[in-house]
């Protein structure tokens, strides 16, 4: 299985010189041949309108030349079913001259882009790791559990722990007027033998999901199953384990059926109950830092006073709209970014050469990634989008007092601070 976490810090560390990186997006859901073509033409066109910024003779244009050829040529293997037919989306990052050749394939699909720049374009896949956080789903039963590890939308572990269940008497006959007191005291010791050995495998499994978590404890936990079943499961959860629950679901009718129905549902059922979680912490993050940076604590919004804290070293968390649109400059000297290309002609930090950036977000999300900073991509929202669409958590404040928000939009909240 891909982990993001390290794949987006060695891409967040590269940059190219003349010859820029291909950033390449696709949706590869082939559901009809309609949908092969068009992403054959949107590869095709987007190429040309590449090629079409770079004249011939340019810097760095032949080595371009040579990359877009290998997309077009590895786009075309995909398009005839060659390799990774199971894989609904692509993530490429290539450059010649670098050597970089890193096509990443995930079961969700990914709206179709291709850009060109000096850094590699990662929100996209900074969105993914987000959105489909990696889950835990565990189905209880009186034998054990059957547990399954959900990762980017694909099925990574599968287990099945069974213990040994007794056979009470009262599941073969019924109790009539004729039977003796005898036989009722040995039902009701059958039973709390039959209830023992149900706890007890009940506790091995909640042991070994504990285990499993303490090895991966950024998972959230999916319980699916009858109530009561549940219920019995998550009391011999520790609870650090049981904070981590995000949904109970009944046990799908599919699960019954063979083994390719039952994976589909457990990760159906692990998305669906992730992307609800997802929402809540994007409405939660984006009430949060408006909040922390209004109050004039440990937050700040609009993109003169993020990129000012990313330059500082001191974004803790970054939450940015898909929608963010910006230009600004990045020094390749010191690695510092700045919102408005106009407003400098060296690097105020370190005096070196400024280079203009058409995509801001990519700059910052680059940045924050770089960092170590978590990234939260959020969908358009009113609050933070009257703060130009991004806002920061800063692990402290500055002695130079950088703390709130600048805001350039008069009609947002508290912009005449």
């Amino acid at each position: 299985m891909i982990e993001l976490d390290g794949t987006l810090s060695e891409l967040a560390r590269l940059r190219s010189g003349s010859e820029p990186i291909v950033s390449l997006y696709l949706d590869i859901r082939w559901k009809d041949e309609q949908q092969r073509e068009r992403v054959r033409l949107f590869v095709q066109e987007r190429i040309r309108q590449t090629l079409a910024h770079y004249r011939p003779g340019t810097p760095g244009r032949e080595g371009l030349e040579k990359t877009l050829k290998r997309i077009q040529d590895h786009v075309s293997g995909l398009l005839a079913q060659e390799y990774e037919s199971d894989k609904n989306g692509l993530a490429l990052f290539a450059n010649e001259s670098l050597g970089l050749w890193r096509p990443i394939f995930f079961k969700r699909s990914l709206p179709n882009d291709l850009n060109t720049d000096a850094i590699p374009h990662l929100t996209q896949l900074a969105r993914l790791k987000d959105d489909f956080a990696p889950a835990i789903v565990v189905a209880p039963s009186q034998a054990g559990a059957d547990i399954y590890h959900v990762s980017l939308g694909d099925l990574a572990i599968e287990a099945n722990l069974r213990g040994f269940v007794p056979r009470r008497d009262r599941d073969t006959f019924s109790v009539g007027a004729g039977h003796s007191r005898g036989q009722y005291e040995r039902q009701d010791k059958d039973d709390r033998r039959y209830d023992n050995f149900v706890q007890k495998n009940l506790r091995t499994a909640a042991a070994e999901v504990t285990a499993f978590y303490d090895q991966n404890p950024h998972c959230f936990v999916v319980l699916v199953g009858p109530l009561e079943t549940v219920a019995a499961f998550e009391r011999e959860l520790p609870e650090r384990l049981r904070e981590r629950v995000i949904a109970r679901l009944p046990r799908p009718r599919g699960w019954e059926s063979a083994d390719g129905a039952r994976r589909d549902g457990v990760v159906q059922g692990a998305a669906k109950a992730i992307a609800e979680r997802e929402k809540e912490d994007e409405h939660h993050a984006i009430d949060q830092v408006v909040g922390h940076a209004l109050r004039g604590g440990l937050g700040v919004l609009g993109p003169t006073d993020v990129v000012e804290a990313l330059n500082q070293g001191r974004v803790h968390k970054l939450v940015i709209e898909e929608c963010f649109d910006g230009t600004g400059w990045r020094c390749d000297n010191c690695l510092a970014i700045g919102s408005n290309v106009e407003s400098a002609e060296t690097c105020p930090y370190c005096g070196g050469e400024l280079h203009a950036v058409r995509d801001l977000g990519e700059a910052i999300v680059a940045r924050a990634v770089l960092d170590g900073a978590d990234v939260e991509v959020v969908a358009h929202a009113n609050k933070l989008h009257s703060y130009r669409s991004v806002g920061a958590f800063l692990r402290q404040t500055s002695q130079n007092g950088l703390r709130g928000a600048s805001m350039p939009y008069p009609t947002a909240p508290g912009a005449n601070r």
